[in-house]
């Protein structure tokens, strides 16, 4: 095992909200708004695109497991050899297959896999472009779960990071749900068959109870440098770097369909594939723009409003925005994410003439709520159907999966919006693509829009037989205990003694009142 000696200084590993306030504090002063001002473009090739970094933020990744237990779960493995039949026309002009399947839970969580050290060791991550480092449970963490951990003791090229005093440098990690703590290390790094030499990353050796439950392992941040408190340079920048013919972009596919293989989900490095949406889909771009000096931090764009509609979408019943908000575009949280200030009135809106408690409303259909539509910049409005952010079961019981972006002016357009929007990571023109044919119509394009029912009928047909069959076996339970020691002790020749409980008011008065004189 290495040891080296960071150098190169390092600010304090706090909360990442500090670095969210300190922007907003920024703002507040006369901030500078870097906008390229790009016009939406329809750009159906890509040839060369820039570099990637990687993102800190405050998106409450609670959001993870919040609507679990509404959502129905499928483990089925999904085929690699979809990949192997896909004609995808960039990948062969430039040589690069850097394809990574996700792995969809719940429509929850999207996991992927990445190789750690030399051999490397399989583990699995959340591609979060809402943070920006990696960090992976080690070996020997006792408050890791179940999830699996590194072993440096089996890599070669493992270095651990010590400071001037030569002890090992710690680092700590904060998110909604709980945080991470562990020290720094260095190891080589495999992410969808590209090899990067060099990765720093967090060696976790404690995880608070809520992470513990997480499906991934951990987290590998897709975002920008600005906001890398472990992992400088980060994996896109070393991704590009050290494999210059690749692209320097990349896409994210979410399927709504954790049984869809023929389009499974999937994260792209330096390629994409629009013939998923249709044989005429294109891009629509939005500028990724810079709310502070120095390096960019999150996949910011600049939005201009957001309706919420009703009847059939002729109608406005709310339009916010209308000066302009910003929001970040973030594979880390699983649904949309609303600044306090908005939230409330929203879910208001939303949820007017329906029986609710909170993100979760009775006797209800998908057709008793609203379509959203987002207003992104330079001209693109990207509808959101009820569909796409609305799951139901079949007893009539809706969630909805929206909720409050706390202590931030930040919206988050999470997995719900990039399930209905195929997107596109596109550094080198600083801008995110989402894919449609011609007008966007949110997730219709999926042939069923949204999330799955919770469970299939015959499920709750089994469900409801096995609930009789336990009611009536505690029902004769219940009568055999009652009534059995009666029949018996009668079929054996013994008097009933009555108890104190069956005897007369008087008789029991006059006992206690003979206890008191005694």
């Amino acid at each position: 095992m290495k040891v080296i000696l960071e150098k190169r200084p390092v600010r304090s590993l706090g909360n990442p909200n500090e670095d969210m306030h300190s922007m907003r504090r920024h703002l507040t002063d006369g901030s500078v708004v870097e906008d390229k001002n790009l016009k939406s473009s329809n750009v159906k090739n890509i040839k060369s695109l820039g570099s990637t970094d990687v993102v800190g933020k405050n998106a409450d990744k609670n959001l993870r497991g919040e609507f679990s237990d509404l959502i129905v779960t499928d483990d089925t493995n999904m085929d690699p050899t979809f990949w192997e039949e896909s004609q995808l026309d960039l990948a062969e002009e430039h040589g690069v297959d850097a394809k990574l399947l996700l792995t969809d839970y719940f429509n929850n969580q999207y996991v992927g896999q990445i190789g750690l050290g030399e051999p490397a060791q399989t583990l699995s991550v959340v591609f979060d472009t809402g943070s920006s480092d990696l960090w992976i449970p080690g070996r020997g963490c006792s408050q890791c779960g179940d999830h699996a951990t590194f072993d440096k003791t089996r890599s070669l090229t493992y270095s651990m990071i010590v400071d001037s005093s030569e002890e090992p440098r710690p680092f700590e990690v904060d998110y909604g749900s709980g945080k991470v703590t562990g020290y720094r290390a260095m190891d080589n790094l495999d992410v969808g068959g590209l090899k990067c030499e060099g990765v720093y990353f967090g060696e976790v050796t404690y995880e608070d109870e809520l992470i513990r439950k997480f499906i991934m392992d951990g987290i590998a941040g897709l975002g920008f440098r600005g906001l890398a408190m472990v992992t400088k340079p980060t994996i896109l920048e070393l991704v590009f770097q050290q494999n210059p013919t690749v692209p320097e972009v990349f896409s994210v596919y979410l399927s709504n369909n954790p049984r869809d293989h023929d389009k499974p989900s999937h994260l792209w490095f330096g390629g994409y594939d629009l013939s998923i949406v249709s044989e005429n889909a294109t891009w629509h771009y939005t500028p990724v723009i810079r709310r502070s000096y120095g390096d960019f931090k999150y996949w910011t764009v600049k939005m201009y409003g957001l309706q919420v509609l009703s009847n059939g979408g002729l109608d406005v019943k709310a339009d916010m925005c209308s000066s302009g908000c910003y929001a970040i575009v973030d594979t880390g949280t699983s649904g949309i994410a609303i600044p306090e200030l908005y939230y409330y009135e929203v879910v208001n809106y939303i949820t007017e003439g329906l029986h609710c408690r909170g993100i979760t409303c009775y006797n209800v259909q998908v057709s008793d709520f609203p379509d959203l539509t987002f207003y992104l910049a330079p001209d693109n409005e990207l509808p959101l159907r009820a569909a796409d952010y609305v799951t139901c079961s079949r007893w009539g019981e809706c969630v909805f999966k929206i909720q409050p972006s706390y202590g931030g002016a930040y919206w988050i357009l999470g997995d719900v919006f990039m399930e209905a929007y195929y997107t596109l990571f596109d550094v080198e023109n600083m801008r995110v693509g989402f894919a449609c044919d011609g007008t966007c119509t949110g997730g219709d394009w999926h042939g069923k829009g949204g999330f799955l029912e919770l469970e299939e009928a015959q499920e709750w047909l089994k469900f409801t037989f096995l609930g009789l069959l336990v009611l009536s076996l505690s029902t004769i339970v219940y009568l055999v205990s009652s009534f059995a020691p009666s029949i018996y002790m009668k079929n054996k020749g013994y008097s009933h003694v009555p108890s104190a409980a069956e005897q007369p008011r008087d008789t029991l008065k006059s006992e206690i009142i003979h206890d008191e004189d005694s």
